[in-house]
């Protein structure tokens, strides 16, 4: 999902305007991993949306 809509007809395509009911569209070149901290409950974090080069 983007902030901004991705297509200017539509104000649903994008998180500012279209806000929970915005729309999702495929993307490539996102990773998403899951980091192990002992010291939290529950002991990961999920990291989303990073910019990948693949």
């Amino acid at each position: 999902m983007s902030k901004q809509p991705i297509d200017p007809n539509d104000p649903l395509s994008g998180y500012k305007q279209g806000g929970l009911n915005a729309k999702a569209y495929d993307v490539s070149g996102v990773d998403t991993r899951v980091r192990y901290d002992s010291s939290r409950n529950p002991p990961f974090t999920v990291m989303t949306s990073m910019p990948s080069k693949s």
